[in-house]
């Protein structure tokens, strides 16, 4: 299974790793906070994980996330 994640993706889950809260990336990336949801459920499914640091844990340990 490939990986790919949107840029946007990558930005949110980068924010999220690093302990920022779904209303403070909204506010980083001038979105709302329901969209950093529905990018973060995308992010989940598509890493088949259930919450914010599994993702972020799955991102590390595959090298493609470094803080």
């Amino acid at each position: 299974m490939e990986l790919y994640l949107t840029k946007r993706e990558f930005e949110i889950i980068k924010l999220t790793a690093k302990g920022y809260t779904n209303s403070k990336i909204a506010k980083k990336l001038c979105i709302s906070e329901h969209t950093v949801k529905f990018h973060l459920e995308n992010i989940f499914r598509k890493l088949n994980c259930h919450s914010r640091i599994e993702a972020a844990i799955t991102l590390i340990r595959k090298g493609i996330l470094n803080l």
